[in-house]
């Protein structure tokens, strides 16, 4: 193996054909050799022949194929209001809290009980 020095002038750069550069990735990637030497032997940084490989790669590669959505479109109904189970009787209250709950007391009803009931509804 040489050792060769590369002098690299500012303000030159080199061209290849797509053609050229396809025989150079071909040549790389031949098991008896490895990228770097190939790289080397052409003047080239290891990186841009790596870039030309991916870049052949994704020329060959088919284009993608759209797939069809993985969810299924839904549309659902307003939400309707809550039906009542019982008519409210005469005396009694409705207390509807925060948070969806909702209370029945009936006339009469102990208000320690109530206040009670009210505060673990709302987590205090």
């Amino acid at each position: 193996m040489t050792n060769t020095a590369h002098i690299v002038v500012a303000g030159t750069r080199r061209t290849w054909s797509p053609e050229h550069k396809r025989a150079i990735v071909a040549e790389a990637e031949d098991p008896a050799t490895t990228a770097s030497e190939v790289a080397r032997r052409y003047g080239l940084h290891s990186s841009l022949l790596f870039r030309w490989r991916r870049a052949l790669r994704t020329e060959a590669s088919p284009p993608p194929v759209a797939s069809r959505p993985s969810f299924v479109p839904l549309a659902l109904p307003a939400p309707q209001p809550p039906v009542r189970d019982e008519p409210p009787r005469p005396g009694a209250i409705e207390i509807e809290l925060a948070g969806g709950h909702r209370l029945r007391a009936e006339a009469g009803a102990d208000v320690v009980l109530l206040q009670g009931v009210i505060a673990a509804l709302l987590g205090r």
